[in-house]
């Protein structure tokens, strides 16, 4: 009990000891981060989300060594959306001890514009990932704005109501405070040169205490004009759009509706909630309507889609566009502080605030931008970040893509006549940019079953049900090409003949569904490998049409992706995989991205950059594990950097204290097994984490493989040491020594073992013709060595038998010695 006692002892110090490390030592130089937004009232929601993937980040990138060794501590203060409380909420953080290094925030222009002034006098570099009005950034070098401005969003949907929607009038409503005023403004100036119409432009004040009968009076004025309103734009705040939008829904308008970013926010989709319309019809009063936006996911990268799983299994809620930017708001500053070489200490403080601000102003181009959920993250000379605007249409409460979008053109030479696609309206000029004009085709996919899975050759059939859904004579589907398919040709004979005649709505919308089997490719996508994992399914694009003219979009909604909380198991349950073909879903995941092929000397691309012309990309991407039983991979990320630090800590202590307490080794003994597994589960996670960002994936595969190796050789060198401690050991104290020869050759046999465990399981060699090799190599090398081995047994069983012999030697000479005594009657000597 003392020994046991004592081991253990031993352990819960070394814990102690490290979780006090974790939770005083590390975070004693730590580099502390300042939130503000709105925590609680009307717009408490956008506030939640935003420190929430916020702190995800800062979470990856802790659990990862932090900042130079140095970890990054968040914290939030509310300024709940109003002016004097954000600058109140200023003054304490370039007052506090905690020695904020740097500011995420605010949320609304009007809180960042009052606390923009107290930041660029006490110069600390301010960044923040929603407000939108131009004074913001204007005049302040200190503040940086991951979003668009608000002259970005008029521009767009002053464009888009005109060359898209095809509408001539607008009749505009909009709040006095900064936000909704300058939309309006700006707003009206382009609409005067696109010859639209402001048939009405009304206002009202945030702070009348009457604001409920203003509202209703602007719906009694729509009532009476009627189809004379055109469009209606709404620039306000989300909290305000919900009453406005609820009066006008209710009093059975049916203009159109269109709203600025405000309105993507989860506070306007779920303010609504309390209703009981609302309630037994989901999406009642936010049904077609249209909304600017700064993200749609069923766009956005495979990042983005990563970034909503993460997030979702997290908190057990999806986010938003405003979670979205936020946690690209914590990516830009982290790496710009990883370049500032920040010292973070007291006396450096100023100096570490001055480099991170100019570090922050020196990504000024995609090539130092950082790649993140929402795009390409960098600044322009006004420190506006260059993000895109796009249009959503709100269907069954979910923000959908609608069917055109625009993207800035990057070359104008891509386009040999630039005049000619302006007036042909494929191309648009906004705000001194060159835009394509793109169509957007929805695409969604049904599994049915996958099989004959041969991940040897790499190579599964796959049977599923494909649509689209898209603008009559932007697309024609027989046009995709598949980019992982077997036989290609077979295929693309397979979507000559839809199950059905395609259909067509009275708006124009067409809709076409395919029945495709075929085989593909498996490891289809680039930059991904996972450990002892495959991907699965299709990934196309169209033959000829670029991603200038054609983006494919995720159908959400078609494939039910907003009601299943896990389509993995969906799929799981519904057994597109047989138990025979012994393999489980792991993930699903769809998204679009960007195919990027060589022109081979088309001319309609030779003016293409570098000759490589870019398509979109569906992809829809199933990942399989084997079906079998594993530890490998159950210990959390979180936890993993800290477990394999003490456990690889503990091992080494323990190994030290075998050799000087042999009476202890054999409890030793377990303490190392259980130390080693925890080392060797832990430090694959780490190792592997660590080199996926080092390495490419053809690199990453064998070099994963030495924690194969690791998993069959550790356990044998603790075999080899439990016979040394458990029967080894105890023989020798009872008999003697124990020839070495005996021990070299239990362990060598011991770590064979291993060598035909790793040849089979992780080389994957079949065992029969191992085990028929082996036995002929060993009947060779037996026959020449026979007579060696048998002197060898020979000696071992002599030297067994020598402490034995001589104690009947020297008792058979001793009994002599006393009969030739008696005989004699002299003692002999």
């Amino acid at each position: 009990m003392k020994i046991k006692f004592f081991l253990l002892s031993i352990v819960v110090l070394v814990a102690l000891g490290w979780i006090a490390y974790n939770n005083y030592f590390k975070y004693r130089n730590a580099l502390s981060i300042a939130f503000v937004g709105p925590l609680s009232g009307e717009g408490a929601a956008a506030g939640k989300l935003m420190i929430q993937a916020i702190q995800l980040y800062f979470d990856y990138v802790n659990q990862r060594g932090g900042i130079n060794g140095k970890q990054i501590i968040l914290q939030a203060f509310d300024d709940q959306n109003d002016p004097e409380q954000a600058k109140q909420r200023a003054l304490e953080i370039v007052k506090s001890k905690d020695n904020f290094i740097a500011v995420i925030g605010h949320w609304y222009s009007s809180a960042s514009i009052s606390g923009g002034k107290i930041y660029q006098a006490h110069q600390i570099p301010a960044i923040t990932p929603g407000s939108s009005h131009i004074k913001v950034t204007q005049g302040n070098p200190w503040y940086f704005r991951n979003i668009y401005n608000d002259k970005a969003t008029s521009l767009f949907l002053a464009h888009y109501i005109k060359k898209v929607f095809k509408q001539n009038q607008v009749t505009i409503i909009h709040e006095t405070a900064d936000y909704g005023s300058y939309i309006a403004e700006t707003f009206v100036k382009k609409a005067q040169s696109l010859a639209i119409t402001i048939e009405n432009n009304w206002q009202y004040h945030n702070q009348d205490k009457n604001l409920d009968a203003v509202f209703q009076q602007f719906v009694e004025r729509l009532k009476a004009i009627k189809d004379k309103a055109g469009i209606i734009l709404l620039a306000m705040q989300a909290s305000e759009g919900v009453k406005l939008v609820k009066l006008i829904k209710e009093a059975g308008i049916k203009t159109p509706l269109i709203g600025a970013s405000s309105f993507s926010e989860e506070t306007f989709r779920n303010g609504f909630d309390a209703n009981p319309i609302e309630r037994e019809n989901p999406g009642y009063y936010t049904n077609d309507i249209y909304v600017a936006t700064p993200l749609l996911f069923d766009t956005a990268n495979e990042q983005a889609q990563l970034f909503f799983e993460a997030y979702k299994e997290q908190y057990d809620e999806e986010p938003d566009w405003s979670a979205a930017y936020a946690y690209d708001t914590a990516m830009v500053l982290v790496e710009a502080m990883k370049q500032a070489n920040l010292k973070g200490v007291l006396n450096s403080l100023a100096a570490d605030r001055k480099e991170l601000r100019d570090t922050l102003a020196r990504f000024t181009n995609i090539h130092d931008a950082v790649k993140g959920v929402t795009g390409f993250n960098y600044f322009d000379n006004h420190r506006d970040a260059q993000k895109l605007v796009s249009l959503g249409v709100y269907k069954q409460k979910n923000l959908v893509s609608a069917l055109t979008q625009f993207h800035v053109m990057r070359n104008p030479n891509e386009i040999a006549d630039i005049q000619q696609a302006i007036q042909n309206e494929q191309v648009l000029v906004i705000d001194n940019r060159y835009m394509y004009k793109t169509h957007v085709v929805y695409a969604g996919i049904k599994v049915h079953e996958i099989s004959h899975i041969d991940m040897k050759q790499l190579v599964y059939n796959l049977d599923f049900k494909l649509w689209f859904r898209f603008l009559k004579g932007d697309f024609n589907p027989t046009d995709i090409q598949f980019t992982n398919a077997v036989d290609p040709q077979k295929l693309n004979s397979q979507l000559a003949k839809p199950l059905e005649d395609c259909k067509e709505t009275l708006d124009k919308i067409v809709y076409c569904v395919y029945r495709i089997r075929g085989d593909f490719h498996a490891d289809f996508l680039a930059n991904y490998y996972s450990y002892k994992k495959h991907v699965v399914g299709i990934g196309f694009r169209h033959r000829t049409l670029t991603r200038n003219n054609l983006i494919y979009v995720t159908d959400m909604l078609g494939m039910g992706l907003n009601q299943e909380k896990s389509l993995a198991q969906y799929l799981s349950k519904t057994h597109v995989l047989g138990p025979a073909e012994g393999w489980l879903i792991d993930r699903v995941w769809f998204f679009p991205d960007i195919a990027k092929e060589y022109s081979a000397g088309d001319p309609q691309h030779l003016n293409a950059p570098e000759g490589i012309v870019e398509y979109s990309r569906f992809n829809a991407a199933i990942q399989l594990k084997q079906d079998q039983f594993s530890l490998r991979g159950s210990i959390p990320y979180k936890y993993a950097h800290d477990t394999m630090i003490l456990s690889g800590a503990l091992f080494l202590f323990l190994a030290i204290a075998a050799s000087s307490k042999k009476k202890l080794s054999k409890y030793i003994w377990f303490f190392q097994v259980i130390f080693a597994f925890l080392w060797l589960l832990s430090g694959e996670m780490i190792f592997a984490d660590w080199l996926a960002q080092k390495t490419n994936p053809y690199q990453m595969k064998h070099i994963i493989r030495t924690f194969d190796i690791l998993w069959w050789l550790i356990p044998a060198f603790l075999i080899t040491e439990a016979l040394e401690r458990f029967i080894w050991t105890p023989i020798q104290e009872k008999v003697g020594p124990i020839p070495n020869i005996i021990r070299h050759f239990f362990a060598l046999f011991i770590y064979l073992l291993a060598i035909v465990g790793i040849t089979v399981f992780v080389y994957e060699q079949q065992f029969t013709s191992l085990l028929a090799t082996s036995s002929v190599l060993a009947m060779i090398v037996g026959l020449a060595v026979q007579i060696n081995i048998s002197n060898v047994f020979s000696g071992i069983v002599i030297n067994m038998d020598h402490p034995l012999e001589l104690v009947i030697g020297s008792k058979l000479v001793n009994l002599m010695k006393a009969k030739l005594s008696i005989s004699t009657g002299e003692p002999l000597g």
